[in-house]
């Protein structure tokens, strides 16, 4: 699914544009685009990743290729980041799982890819859907809000940790 968000210098948010009307928006300084592919195919995000952001075919690869450790790389325009969701099955309690979110940060746009849904990324898309305050403060802060979701999720992993241990004991 690609699903996007626009807050345009006015401030009024969209969730309906096209990849064509992408360009338009980043032309806009006081613009913000967030991009979000979830479960995409390479076919389909390494045309808009590459011609309409611009962003270096190496990092698009890196992007596309699901295998990487938490980084972030700068291109001078924009930063590459990768980050990691974790999650518990719930089942056994001791099956560990990541799953990756890339992550494209420029001066107004923010552009995330997973393979898998990643629950710490809706509930942020839901916030700003609900709130566009979130998005007000730019790309940058969104980014944060984002790592924020994220390791907010830890916790209760951590937890789950503790009581298989309990179990054991």
């Amino acid at each position: 699914m690609l699903r996007t968000l626009c807050r345009t210098k006015e401030g009024s948010v969209r969730a309906d544009l096209s990849p064509e009307a992408f360009a338009t928006v980043l032309e806009e300084s006081d613009a913000l685009l967030w991009v979000d592919f979830d479960g995409e195919p390479p076919e389909v995000c390494e045309p808009i990743l590459r011609q309409v952001f611009g962003f270096h075919p190496l990092a698009v690869d890196d992007a596309l290729q699901e295998s990487h450790v938490p980084k972030v790389d700068d291109w001078d325009t924009y930063l590459y980041v990768v980050l990691h969701a974790v999650t518990l099955d719930r089942a056994d309690q001791v099956a560990l799982d990541t799953l990756e979110v890339d992550v494209f940060l420029g001066t107004n746009h923010l552009v995330t890819h997973r393979v898998q849904p990643v629950a710490a990324v809706d509930r942020l898309w839901n916030a700003c859907r609900r709130d566009e305050r979130r998005l007000k403060r730019g790309a940058a802060h969104l980014l944060y809000a984002l790592a924020d979701e994220l390791v907010a999720d830890y916790m209760p992993v951590v937890e789950g940790f503790d009581e298989a241990i309990d179990q054991v004991e």
